[in-house]
């Protein structure tokens, strides 16, 4: 395909993607009540009112949570307070309090300022070479950066945990960018150096006894943590009702909201939790969620094997993860999803396989499959149709045996909320940048449809495709309505694979 293909179809795509997205309007429904009825409801609950009473408050922020509710965040100054979810009848029906001196997710452990230091320089260690001005190191720099909401987060300081977020992801959006077209590489010249080499020669006995000991952490921190968080508890909960022959879809506990928003897979994954700690409501334990994100976190480090020790020790001490382990967050088990496929690159029924399994845990992964078949043909793409097609189809015979054909709409239904959700998780909510966010989403179109076209010219380079996918997955979480620094443990996989591994260490090629 020529040059001006490759150009013209994407610009075609997103002039669509926009006036489709302009149609469609920004999604966010109206509120269900008058704003100030909203804030007095919200000021009357008792835990609303007890916060604000501590702490103090100086302006509110009201929006549509949904068809049904409206969201009330409270604010002091720069830190957020908390927020109530007020139906039209004006009842509160949930409250979130952000109590000063409490981590936003993970533990008191994974938060503690002293680990994620350590670990950080860890990190740095294992990612970072010689020469010291490089790109790679740049990269290494992006990707701490990332810590950065976490700490802004644990101090209740929302619009800059949410907004550091997006310098470093649009960075390391265009590097993968870059590194999928083959520009900018730096494969010239000898092989970087790692940064390790400066303690000590012995480097693969240096990198066996991090590796365990970021491991032994990893474990300290999933034990330590009381519990999931919101996603956890609503994950394990939906795999309870599982045990009992019920779909979650319209049957979740009243303790969270939207808790049925996920795909089928994802609570047919936590059920392992639900049968050693079955999860009714918000007083059952949820620590067995947090095993689940463990678990999750090694299929992750021994996928990223084949990319080298160093991607390996680099992921166990990226600071992220240690949060999201203590979070319980399923995000780690799309993490998982994006490792094996990209293990298993070679083969297009594996890698299709694994791709399709993160759909139906997140629907990211949705964005990947045109890139991933686009990069085939003959029989590697009968037998990655083949993998999707056999894995969706169970996936859908589950949900019609236990809730027949409207188990399906019930599905759908639930997980339409990711689409129209409302929230202040977002640059585009903070800033009142309702078009812009709509540029960016079709932006984010095209670079799908660029990368299917695209994706014949990097078939038989892994690396180059884990770039592609990963500047897709970054676009994703730069344009979406939701954004946490959760969700950059999913992205950073293909980060490592393209960014991180050393060239000898890449990931073997694909197999026609």
């Amino acid at each position: 395909m020529s040059r001006r293909s490759l150009l013209a179809i994407p610009i075609a795509v997103f002039a669509i993607a926009f006036v489709a997205l302009l149609l469609r309007g920004s999604g966010e429904s109206k509120l269900p009540l008058p704003r100030q009825e909203a804030v007095r409801a919200a000021l009357a609950d008792p835990a609303v009112h007890k916060q604000l009473g501590a702490h103090g408050w100086d302006r509110v922020r009201v929006g549509a949570l949904d068809s049904r509710l409206a969201r009330v965040t409270f604010f002091d100054g720069p830190r957020i307070r908390a927020v109530a979810a007020v139906d039209a009848r004006r009842r509160v029906e949930h409250t979130q309090i952000y109590a000063p001196g409490a981590p936003l997710y993970g533990s008191s452990l994974s938060n503690a300022p002293w680990l994620l230091a350590l670990l950080a320089l860890g990190f740095v260690l294992a990612a970072g070479s010689l020469p010291l001005l490089s790109l790679r190191n740049l990269d290494v720099l992006a990707l701490l950066g990332l810590t950065v909401p976490i700490l802004a987060g644990d101090h209740q300081l929302l619009e800059l945990s949410v907004l550091s977020g997006y310098g470093p992801l649009a960075y390391l959006c265009w590097r993968l960018v870059r590194r999928a077209t083959g520009a900018g590489t730096g494969e010239a010249g000898p092989e970087p150096r790692p940064l390790y080499e400066l303690l000590t020669p012995r480097v693969p006995r240096l990198l066996g006894i991090g590796i365990a000991a970021a491991a032994v952490l990893l474990a300290i921190v999933a034990i330590s943590s009381p519990g999931a968080i919101d996603v956890g508890f609503a994950s394990t909960a939906g795999a309870t009702l599982l045990l009992h022959g019920t779909l979650p879809y319209g049957h979740m506990p009243s303790d969270v909201v939207h808790g049925d928003t996920y795909p089928l897979l994802n609570y047919v994954l936590y059920l392992p939790a639900a049968a050693v700690a079955p999860v009714r409501d918000a007083f059952d334990d949820t620590s067995s969620a947090v095993l689940v994100a463990f678990a999750a976190a090694l299929v992750v480090a021994v996928a990223l094997r084949r990319s080298g020790s160093r991607t390996v020790l680099a992921w166990l001490c990226f600071p992220p993860l240690a949060v999201a382990v203590a979070s319980g967050t399923n995000d780690l088990l799309l993490a998982a999803a994006v490792a094996l496929a990209l293990a298993a690159a070679a083969r297009g029924g594996r890698s299709a396989l694994a791709l399709t399994a993160g759909a139906w845990i997140k629907l990211a992964p949705l964005a990947l499959l045109p890139i991933w078949l686009a990069r085939t043909s003959g029989r590697p793409l009968a037998r990655a149709l083949g993998a999707i097609a056999g894995l969706s189809l169970a996936v859908v015979a589950w949900i019609l045996i236990l809730g027949g054909p409207a188990g399906i709409g019930h599905m759908l239904h639930a997980m339409s909320f990711q689409l129209d959700r409302g929230t202040l998780q977002s640059a585009w909510a903070l800033l009142g940048l309702g078009p812009a966010q709509q540029v960016a989403q079709a932006a984010t179109i095209a670079l799908v449809a660029w990368g299917a076209l695209h994706a014949r010219r990097v078939a038989m380079d892994p690396v180059r495709l884990a770039a592609l996918s990963g500047a897709v997955l970054a676009a994703l979480q730069l344009s979406a309505s939701n954004w946490s620094y959760l969700y950059v443990v999913w992205l950073f996989p293909c980060v490592a694979v393209a960014l991180i591994a050393d060239r000898a260490g890449a990931v073997p090629t694909t197999r026609r």
